[in-house]
């Protein structure tokens, strides 16, 4: 167990816990005279219903978009839980409905290369997830979109750990027109994990995955259909294993391969390896790793943003500790990294060092200086002609304090260049001047009070014009009240604005107001009643076609706002235990 004093920067752990070995649990207290114990209620059972009313604009048919919506529209589900044997769980979930999951954490995805990550959320998925995490992620359960049935297994059995998972998503079937032959299909997943102590807080595991879609393609490119709806069949196996190696040292591997098939009978195979060299000490940390995607891996249920690549990373730092009364700890951190492609062309490599100083109160502020290249090539960019490096520097500095009993923030900004990987035309990306920075504020005016503020920017400057390609900004303020143990309160305000020039890039200026509320009544977890509203707002309009025959009807950005999506919803459940 432990406690932790921000104010102090302290935590104290019983026992007593030391930060020159590497790992947590490993120094935990055994626990010995338990026998015959059991939770006695081994099934339960939370049927919910919900009552819905909602009206949203579907761009489905991106030739015939309109507003669909419902006034009442009932619906109902149930999850289940059964317990074999104080050792394995069987989680079921038919219908399930995240509703009242509250969404993303701001992230600036404009400009960016490569899919950005957004963590699981949903209490399904969350819920034992940890039994399916290998070195290289080849589960990431957001991948299934759309559920409307899920099966869960989970469980440790002396020496093994067992997962396996099963689930349908409708997304597929849903993000074309109704017209369309693959509307109503849906894919499935299924995944198999199991892992075995060996040696001394050492394991060996073993990971397997298959999606399998029956979609058609129905005489259109492949390149026309969304995403996984691509995919026929994809399916991955993987081996790994964690070593603990002594008190400060770990090591992980992990080696996988896939085999995938496209609808239009095209096959991609190939392996992945992922191997890591782990050092956690009071003064010294280090870690190393080796990434191998091959260009044929693919994982449909994981997220690997890129692939055909080797990729080589070192992490150094070292703390001095002086122990003062308000000085805490100061030292350099250092990474240092490259990239190629199975060619042996060389990507991108990077060199970065920060400065740290430590203060109590949680207290932190760094330094930091980054220098990089990156290669982009004709297969990245069609109106690249041969291959082009780019170099960049970039300069920041971060901080963090919860000097105040009330009040947490933190703050990070970086200025340098950035390649625009969005210029208008033909035009080849160009290095822009790169300005951004985010900050973050919890206020704690009351005990039964919580404000989370955050504000993301990021800008980009024409290096030839001096003129702004985009300005992004990103403002959240979410509201938690706690009126008592059973009945909260939840109001998120989320602005995000996009401002493009486009002189200087293809992007479009894209305004979005997003609200959301949330009263929730917990009794205890799995009775519950939600009662939520959420409205969207976006600079759009549609613009109605008077000539069907010879026009569609258009949707279109504007300087003005459109209500383009809202909804009310009542969601009850009840927690039955047998």
């Amino acid at each position: 167990m432990n406690r932790d004093i921000p104010r102090k920067s302290e935590v104290v752990f019983w026992p007593i816990y030391s930060s020159k070995i590497n790992g947590y649990i490993n120094q935990a207290a055994p626990m010995k005279g338990l026998k015959n114990i059991s939770p006695g209620r081994n099934m339960q059972f939370i049927p919910y219903g919900a009552l819905r009313s909602f009206r949203a604009l579907d761009e489905h048919d991106a030739n015939a978009p309109a507003f669909r919506g419902k006034r009442a529209e009932m619906d109902g589900g149930v999850d289940a839980k059964f317990v074999f044997k104080d050792s394995l769980v069987l989680d079921v979930a038919v219908n399930p409905d995240f509703a009242q999951v509250e969404s993303d954490e701001p992230q600036v995805t404009a400009n960016e290369r490569f899919e950005v990550f957004f963590p699981e959320k949903r209490p399904f998925f969350l819920e034992n997830s940890s039994f399916f995490q290998t070195p290289i992620n080849l589960l990431f359960t957001r991948r299934i979109a759309d559920p409307q049935f899920g099966l869960r297994l989970t469980g440790k059995m002396g020496k093994w750990a067992v997962g396996a998972l099963f689930a349908d998503d409708e997304a597929p079937g849903k993000s074309v027109p109704k017209k369309d032959p693959m509307a109503g299909q849906r894919a499935f997943f299924g995944a198999l994990r199991a892992n075995r102590d060996i040696f001394k807080q050492s394991t060996i595991g073993f990971f397997y995955s298959d999606r399998e879609f029956r979609g058609d393609l129905a005489g259109r490119n492949l390149s026309d259909l969304p995403g996984m709806a691509q995919t026929r069949s994809n399916r991955v196996a993987g081996i790994d294993g964690r070593f603990r190696l002594d008190q400060n040292w770990v090591a992980t591997a992990q080696a996988a391969t896939s085999m995938t098939r496209y609808l239009d009978g095209a096959r991609a195979a190939g392996p992945a390896y992922e191997a890591t060299l782990n050092r956690r000490g009071r003064q010294f940390n280090a870690n190393s790793r080796l990434s191998d995607r091959s260009p044929g891996f693919n994982t449909d249920a994981g997220f690997i943003p890129r692939t055909d690549i080797r990729d080589v990373a070192q992490n150094l730092s070292y703390r001095w500790r002086p122990e003062g009364k308000h000085f805490v700890a100061w030292g350099p951190n250092f990474m240092a990294g490259g990239t190629w492609d199975h060619s042996g062309a060389r990507l991108n490599w990077i060199a970065f060092t920060q400065l740290a100083f430590e203060f109590t109160a949680q207290t932190n502020f760094q330094l930091s200086y980054a220098t990089e290249s990156e290669l982009l090539r004709p297969a990245d960019f069609s109106s690249l002609t041969t291959n082009r490096n780019y170099h960049r520097v970039t300069r920041g500095f971060s901080f963090t304090s919860s000097a105040l009993r009330q009040v947490d923030v933190r703050g990070e900004f970086r200025f340098g260049q950035r390649i625009n990987i969005d210029p208008p035309g033909t035009l080849q990306p160009e290095l822009a001047d790169r300005a951004s920075g985010n900050f973050s504020m919890t206020v704690r005016p009351h005990h039964q009070l919580r404000i989370d503020n955050s504000y993301l920017f990021f800008r980009l400057t024409d290096r030839g014009n001096h003129r702004s390609v985009f300005n992004n900004h990103i403002l959240r303020s979410k509201w938690n009240w706690q009126f008592n143990r059973e009945l909260s309160l939840r109001v998120i305000l989320q602005y995000n604005a996009l401002l493009a020039n486009q002189l200087n890039t293809s992007l479009e200026t894209t305004k979005n107001f997003n609200a959301d509320l949330l009263f929730t009544y917990l009794p205890h977890p799995g009775t519950a009643l939600y009662v939520g509203y959420n409205s969207n707002l976006q600079n759009l309009d549609v613009t109605p076609c008077s000539l069907p025959a010879t026009c569609s009807t258009q949707v279109v950005r504007t300087n003005r706002f459109l209500n383009d999506a809202r909804g009310f919803f009542v969601k009850f459940s009840y927690l039955f235990r047998f």
